[in-house]
């Protein structure tokens, strides 16, 4: 698995793989507010869509026609930070949409879920013009590589609150989510093209493993800088545990007993159907199905419905060569989560 390359160069994909090229103008892929967006056709011949951010693809959110994905990458990078911002940093498909509720409650010190409009504080489809504009105190989040986060966020030592999640079930998750979407988003071919894409080449916000390995890298060179770890497994076997060490790290200042009341409001099965409820049909259409493709399962361990034995064994051995470093020690399974 080699890191996503640079579109317009070309570099780190696979000699199976197509070149990217630049999406015509003339083709319908959304809102007039998407920038030029690029494609690849992997082996398998199944074409998806991407923002070139330069050394990463960036989601193709539709972040202004006259803006472009290295130019908010770097505006990211480069954006004014406030003394009392929390961000949320991860790869796709680690529990975010789990996180932000759970801190949003914390920091207001009440059950209350999100009003469902949080896209305007996701700093990776919001021009930072429009964060810059919302009311302190702030609570954004981002999927972008460690090298992309706000440089002052590190120099402010602000809080971050990093996820991280076993990659089988991340793998899984992603493709599911991916499946569900329409053009630009969507990926059209089974688990297994995925599979292999993220392995020979890499998907969205780069290499799984690359990215991970980053993260850590970058949080072992900033010890002063406030960054909690919060592991999806570790979640799961104890909700309410999390919940409270998150209150402790972000000093929210919630009583045991808020804390318990949290984590039960923000089980999988009661978040689903709250957003199931309250979330308005224009945001549904925005999947194939009509169902929020954001709340699948939220199971651990999914990846064994997915993976063969074959891709299961590779996964391992490339895993255990690349990541011998890498200090989160994951549960597959519940299994493991009780064992």
């Amino acid at each position: 698995m080699s890191a996503n390359a640079n579109a317009e160069q070309g570099q780190g994909n696979s000699k199976d793989h197509q070149e990217n090229k630049d999406v015509p103008e003339k083709e319908p892929l959304g809102p007039p507010t998407f920038p030029k967006l690029s494609k690849l056709t992997d082996r398998f011949g199944n074409t998806f869509f991407f923002g070139n951010a330069g050394d990463y693809w960036h989601i193709p959110f539709p972040i202004g026609a006259d803006n472009d994905y290295r130019t908010h990458a770097r505006n990211i990078r480069s954006m004014e930070i406030r003394a009392d911002d929390v961000i949320i940093c991860s790869y796709p498909k680690t529990g975010l949409h789990w996180h932000i509720e759970i801190l949003h409650m914390l920091k207001k010190q009440q059950v209350q879920f999100t009003d469902g409009n949080i896209g305007g504080f996701f700093l990776d489809k919001t021009p930072t013009g429009r964060i810059d504009a919302l009311p302190s105190p702030r609570l954004v989040y981002t999927h972008v590589p460690f090298r992309y986060i706000p440089r002052q966020a590190l120099e402010k030592k602000i809080k971050i609150v990093y996820l991280d999640r076993n990659p089988k079930d991340v793998l899984v998750s992603y493709y599911n989510f991916m499946q569900k979407r329409p053009e630009p988003y969507h990926y059209p071919g089974t688990f297994e093209h995925f599979y292999r894409l993220c392995m020979e080449v890499g998907y969205l916000y780069g290499d799984l493993f690359d990215y991970l390995m980053e993260w850590q890298k970058g949080i072992e060179a900033h010890p002063d800088c406030p960054i909690y770890t919060s592991v999806f497994e570790d979640m799961k076997l104890d909700p309410v545990g999390g919940v409270k060490k998150l209150n402790e790290f972000l000093a929210t200042g919630c009583s045991d007993e808020l804390c318990e009341q949290i984590a039960v409001a923000c089980s999988f099965t009661n978040m689903k159907e709250y957003k199931e409820k309250t979330t308005s049909e224009h945001a549904k259409s925005l999947f194939k199905d009509k169902t929020l493709a954001t709340y699948r399962k939220g199971e651990v361990g999914d990846w064994k419905n997915w993976f063969t034995v074959t891709m299961n064994e590779e996964f391992d051995a490339e895993y255990k060569k690349r990541m011998s470093e890498y200090k989160t020690v994951y549960r597959f399974t519940l299994d493991d989560c009780h064992g």
